[in-house]
């Protein structure tokens, strides 16, 4: 074998290798309708926080009414995260939320947060939502109540028409996510009263 074949050889092997080395790295790519896409890169959509969430069990037992003082509530709060310091994010609250029920899908509380003025800052944090279990007691239903902090850089309008399956004021524009926080209250006799 002549040396000028043995290095052709030599190459062939050091280009097949590395073919198969690139072949199995993969590039990142951006996922279709996953946030929004700035420079070919995802943008993570606005999240909570889950170590800020208040209460911070995600089960929260409540006092009769007999046994609280009148005025009683629960502050639900949580903050958010967003990336993107360019755009607007809205906060929706919802307790006991059903698509077919007009009232119950009405959002109770919503909030537009500003993008920071800070541009290292990615934090937002919402207005809490002062959430009184015992007036969702008189209106019926199960008997706990769920309240749902709801967040998008993307919502659909309140009211407006969704596709077949999707939640009335809970649905996202196309491209864009919403996420979904729940805190379940109960009741018990020996529940807390609300900070």
């Amino acid at each position: 074998m002549s040396r000028a074949s043995f290095r052709l050889g030599a190459l062939l092997v050091v280009a097949l290798s590395c073919g198969a080395l690139l072949g199995g790295c993969p590039i990142p790519q951006p996922l279709p309708g996953v946030g929004s896409i700035d420079g070919g890169l995802p943008i993570t959509p606005p999240r909570v926080q889950t170590n800020s969430a208040q209460p911070r069990l995600a089960m929260t037992d409540y006092a009769p009414a007999s046994a609280c003082p009148p005025g009683s509530l629960f502050q639900v709060s949580a903050t958010v995260i967003d990336e993107n310091v360019e755009e607007p994010v809205e906060v929706r609250w919802f307790v006991d939320y059903e698509p077919d029920n007009q009232v119950r899908r009405t959002p109770l509380q919503l909030e537009t947060l500003s993008p920071p003025s800070d541009t290292t800052q990615y934090r937002r944090y919402p207005k809490a939502f002062p959430f009184s279990p015992w007036d969702f007691d008189a209106i019926g239903g199960g008997p706990n109540h769920v309240v749902e902090m709801t967040i998008s850089n993307g919502f659909l309008p309140v009211g407006a028409a969704v596709p077949p399956g999707d939640l009335p004021n809970r649905t996202a524009a196309p491209g864009y996510e919403v996420q979904v926080f729940r805190w379940t209250f109960q009741p018990s006799s020996t529940g807390g009263c609300g900070p």
